[in-house]
């Protein structure tokens, strides 16, 4: 494969290059490589492949199922540009989490067209009642045995696990984590400052979608937005869809943590890609109006947009393009463990591109080398 005449990012920097491709690789970025190329770029920003962390389905495809096939929802998320993805479980019983686990894993060894299952991530079941958000979480005590038994059904692919750290046994978990190759995030915790410093000490690197499903910030309070804000040892998720941040929500993160320090994440779900409507998800009626979901009580229910709003959100704010490269594809990369594999430009890292207008619209996708969306 050859792209050419596209305005590339790499080195941080966009530079009118052609992109040389062969084994789903890149092997090489260089100017004026031919005169042709299967696809011409040219008027187009090439840029690194979106990868999405934090995402629960799409298109009436639920990750969470023990028996689904994620063949829709990948296609739909080539076309959003997401070349990469982190399966994510809602809060539920162990015996369900695992069967939601092996069914990830299965669907990540089929072959299929569209976005790589490139990772798990458990949204519990270990998180707080008192900030469980739309969640229902289980009367699961927090402990280690548990945690070992969904890294063993994950077979290397559980790279996140959100817990409360204030739960039981909470350290001793995120420890395990830690020696076990997952990251230990805070989130849908009612976590008081110290508590939450303890377990950054213990290992926790990330934060699940700020400011939502948190203790609020107080002055007399910092709370767990207090420790996870100001830790540079803590990457913060930010769910960028002006529904569950607004815009100075959003400043305020990126000027504390910068680009370095903040994950975009769709927190999407089952309904993503449907439009408005009324959908039952595991007995549980959502309601989508004007693209905002809820539940019956009114409580936000989720995104029901890509990534790709998010990045479009960004730009709209006046975030370089950079750096919305880094919070959207390489911090996600380095979340998965595929910063050597993906989430980046250059020479040596699988071709995993998004060829897109000014506006960010999605004109082509490339997942290994291989072209599974495109309108040019």
């Amino acid at each position: 494969m050859r792209i050419i005449n596209g305005a590339v990012l790499c080195g941080g920097e966009l530079k009118k290059r052609d992109i040389i491709v062969s084994g789903g690789m890149i092997t090489d970025i260089c100017e004026n490589c031919g005169e042709s190329g299967e696809t011409d770029a040219s008027g187009l920003l090439v840029l690194p492949g979106f990868i999405d962390t934090h995402i629960h389905g799409s298109v009436a495809v639920e990750f969470a199922s023990p028996r689904e096939d994620f063949t829709r929802a990948r296609e739909w998320l080539a076309s959003q540009g997401v070349t990469a993805f982190a399966a994510t479980v809602r809060a539920l019983p162990a015996d369900r989490t695992v069967a939601a686990i092996k069914n990830i894993v299965r669907e990540s060894k089929r072959e299929a067209p569209g976005a790589k299952v490139a990772g798990i991530h458990l949204e519990g079941p270990f998180v707080s009642k008192d900030r469980a958000g739309s969640m229902n979480p289980p009367d699961e005590v927090c402990r280690v045995e548990t945690v070992a038994s969904f890294v063993e059904a994950g077979e290397g692919l559980l790279k996140i696990m959100t817990v409360a750290p204030e739960r039981e046994n909470a350290l001793d978990v995120i420890r395990f984590c830690a020696e076990h190759g997952v990251n230990a995030s805070l989130g849908h915790t009612d976590s008081g400052y110290e508590t939450a410093k303890a377990a950054i000490e213990a290992g926790a690197s990330r934060a699940t979608h700020v400011f939502n499903a948190m203790r609020p910030f107080s002055h007399r309070g910092t709370g767990v937005l207090g420790a996870v804000l100001t830790d540079n040892r803590v990457n913060c998720e930010m769910i960028c869809d002006l529904v569950h941040n607004d815009a100075p929500a959003i400043e305020i993160v990126y000027r504390l943590k910068g680009a370095e320090g903040m994950t975009l994440v769709s927190d999407t779900g089952y309904m993503s890609g449907l439009g408005d409507g009324e959908f039952v998800v595991d007995g549980r009626t959502r309601y989508v109006k004007n693209g905002v979901c809820t539940n019956k009580e009114g409580r936000i229910a989720g995104s029901t947009v890509s990534i790709l709003a998010g990045v479009k959100n960004l730009k709209k704010l006046g975030v370089p393009l950079a750096d919305i490269s880094r919070m959207a594809s390489f911090n996600p990369a380095c979340a998965l463990g595929l910063r050597d594999v993906t989430g980046s430009i250059k020479p040596g890292l699988a071709a995993d591109l998004v060829i897109c207008d000014e506006e960010l619209n999605v004109k082509a996708t490339v997942v290994n080398g291989n072209t599974v969306f495109r309108e040019i």
